[in-house]
């Protein structure tokens, strides 16, 4: 048996490929890749980022810019 590898377009390829498929007598299987040509290790940071997100890890721009404008009102007012 040999495995062939192909990258469609799924909305327009996959019925047209699936039907010759049938036609063909060909067993085959669609296997959807939700991450595309990320490599191992993009995928982990990604994972690891929407776990700190789950996980309340996170500041939005919000809370940096109150932050960042409460120092430099400090700043302003006592030069610290």
């Amino acid at each position: 048996m040999t495995t062939l590898t192909v990258e469609i377009d799924k909305e327009k390829d996959l019925p047209a490929l699936k039907a010759l498929f049938k036609r063909l007598g060909l067993n085959f299987k669609v296997l959807d890749n939700e991450w595309g040509n990320l490599n191992d290790k993009e995928i982990e940071g990604i994972k690891s980022g929407i776990l700190d997100i789950e996980e309340g890890r996170i500041l939005t721009y919000e809370d940096v810019m109150k932050g960042i404008n409460l120092k430099l009102d400090n700043f302003k007012n006592n030069g610290r």
